[in-house]
């Protein structure tokens, strides 16, 4: 740290010759800084990544690409259509603000991980906050696990018949967890299959909508309306769009990476998932009504191409688990200790079993989501960005007006939090009795 070397550049100085005059160390000084400066320039050029921005655009919009867009419809039933597109901007806007911070603070500190990043923190709050950061981020990736099991659930139950709901958690555990061991680069294909179930779901909705405004049978839905629903509309949106976790690494892959450059690529694919969420909610929405289902693939038709749609749905989200459940078990993998090689197969069938007996018993995937969302607003929307914002962003974090944006955030934040783990119903009752448009 500088103030640690300015004693000892000081004492260098006040070295005296034998004759009594001061000793000249001012070129060994800057030597050392220049070497110092060389070396630092070096490290840097060697971290630049090899991601283009494109590629970049892409990756964001489809971490957006969910099981949480699955439950937009059920929740904009709760909060109708002007309020759901108004909660879908702010949401993204407030996202996009708070990863603004983590990029800022990760360029600065030159690190890549957010909890490592809010280990700098100085005093006890760094341990502190990187342990909390890790429990949540490992908390919220379960639930996540959850809702994927809850949507496979969903899809084979209604393509199957009656079945009892264990007998098909039970398949689908069956099914993914051979996945889990495969190698990541045979998943690959996971992210172009997420997009393509997730568009044709997207065709199969617009489909219902249409015929049922031709035919006049559309449900009555509400334009304009305030109610409790919204809770869970900020929450579920939440759900769909927090990436805080997975940014760090993002940019440090991005060739020629600087805060701005990543701050337009943000703008860029944060637009493109506006335009693909507000769309998903509403249509979703006025095609069902507010009987929506929290799960909308429980809302497609009995078709063939309906049931085709809930599998492909169901088969993105078996590919994508492996791929979630990573993370969670890779600091467990170490090929050199041997009791290692047993604790990670072993994790990786007790988080498989977790998940798949929470989805016996839980069949609400907006609750879920909902739950998550609210969780995941206060650690990586409200908490991490704005202590990162006050302990680690040099000069910013002394102005008095960005440390009342700091606290203001974290005060929001944990309120939207706490209302979102307590409100996770749509309350459809309650707004169609504040109805203003219908």
């Amino acid at each position: 740290m500088p103030g640690a070397k300015a004693p000892a550049h000081a004492a260098v100085l006040s070295k005296k010759a034998p004759s009594g005059h001061p000793v000249e160390a001012k070129p060994e000084v800057e030597s050392g800084l220049g070497e110092t400066k060389k070396l630092l320039q070096g490290k840097a050029s060697q971290q630049q990544g090899s991601a283009t921005s494109t590629e970049l655009v892409v990756n964001l919009i489809t971490c957006g690409l969910g099981t949480g867009v699955f439950t937009l419809p059920w929740s904009t039933a709760g909060s109708s259509v002007l309020p759901a597109v108004a909660i879908i901007g702010f949401v993204l806007g407030l996202n996009a603000w708070t990863i603004s911070i983590i990029v800022e603070a990760g360029e600065r500190h030159q690190t890549f991980n957010l909890g490592s990043l809010m280990g700098l923190i100085p005093g006890v709050l760094g341990p502190v906050s990187e342990a909390v950061c890790n429990i949540v981020m490992w908390l919220s990736t379960w639930l996540c696990l959850v809702s994927y099991i809850i949507v496979i659930v969903d899809s084979l139950s209604s393509v199957m018949g009656l079945y009892h709901r264990s007998t098909l958690a039970i398949l689908a555990g069956a099914a993914v967890l051979p996945l889990c061991f495969l190698d990541q680069k045979r998943l690959a294909f996971t992210s172009t299959l997420a997009v393509v179930a997730t568009a044709n779901v997207f065709m199969v909705i617009c489909g219902q909508f249409v015929h049922s405004e031709l035919d006049g049978t559309r449900p009555a839905s509400c334009f304009m309306g305030l109610s409790s629903g919204s809770i869970a509309m900020f929450s579920a949106m939440m759900q769909t769009v927090v990436i805080q976790v997975c940014i760090l690494p993002m940019y440090e892959e991005l060739q020629d990476r600087s805060p701005k450059k990543f701050n337009r690529i943000v703008v860029v694919s944060f637009s493109f998932l506006f335009v693909l969420c507000s769309a998903f909610a509403v249509i979703g929405y006025l095609a069902f009504g507010p009987a929506v289902s929290s799960n909308v693939l429980n809302n497609l038709p009995a078709t063939h191409w309906g049931h085709i749609t809930r599998l492909s749905a169901a088969g993105a989200v078996l590919a994508v688990y492996p791929i979630i459940i990573n993370p969670m078990i890779a600091p467990l993998r170490n090929p050199n200790i041997i009791t290692n090689r047993t604790i990670a197969p072993l994790a990786t069938l007790a988080v498989v079993m977790a998940s798949m007996l929470a989805a016996t018993f839980v069949d609400d995937l907006g609750f879920v989501n909902v739950l998550n969302g609210s969780l995941s607003c206060g650690a990586f929307v409200a908490f991490a960005p704005s202590l990162v914002g006050l302990y680690l962003l040099g000069p910013n974090s002394l102005a008095s007006e960005w440390r009342l944006a700091m606290y203001g955030l974290i005060v929001f934040g944990g309120v939207c939090s706490v209302l979102g783990a307590v409100m996770t119903d749509n309350y459809t009752q309650s707004l169609h009795a504040a109805c203003m448009w219908a």
